[in-house]
């Protein structure tokens, strides 16, 4: 999850920019939206590589885990389109919305889970968004994978806090 708190903001945009622009190509479009298509892309690509990563080592639990996590990002994507300096205050409710429904996959899923998802959210928002120095965007994207793990690990454990 440090991982991907640390790439999945940086690349998701470059990444969705060429994933339209190749579709864009193949397509032959003309429309003026290139731009915001990728950020579109970027939002789905990012939101359902972090899905992956914390599904693959959830024992059975679906794959719906990932689409729900694509759809978050959608939706991150779409608030970042209409205001960017937004996904500050979006990007921990699309965490907790997206949470409450991934609970629903989890055995023991109680609060802890959302609020936990939330604030990692937040922490990877503030990080990537505001002027840090390098070693504090370090330090928010550790404590956010911790806070994480932690959410996780509550709804296997049984905390229902």
């Amino acid at each position: 999850m440090v991982l991907a708190g640390a790439i999945v903001p940086a690349m998701a945009q470059p990444l969705g920019m060429h994933v339209a622009g190749q579709a864009w190509n193949a397509l032959r479009l003309t429309a003026p939206w290139l731009s915001q298509a990728g950020t579109l892309a970027g939002g789905v690509l990012g939101g359902a590589l972090v899905g992956f990563l914390q599904w693959a080592p959830l024992p059975r639990v679906g794959a719906r885990w990932i689409a729900i996590s694509a759809l978050a990002g959608l939706a991150a994507a779409v608030v970042y389109l209409i205001y960017n300096p937004l996904i500050v205050v979006a990007a921990p409710s699309v965490a907790a919305l997206a949470s409450v429904a991934q609970g629903r996959l989890l055995p023991r899923a109680g609060t802890l889970f959302i609020r936990m998802q939330s604030a990692a959210a937040a922490w990877v928002a503030l990080a990537v968004l505001l002027p840090f120095p390098l070693w504090a965007v370090g330090a928010f994207i550790v404590g956010a994978a911790l806070l994480s793990a932690w959410g996780v690990r509550s709804a296997f454990v049984g905390a229902r806090a």
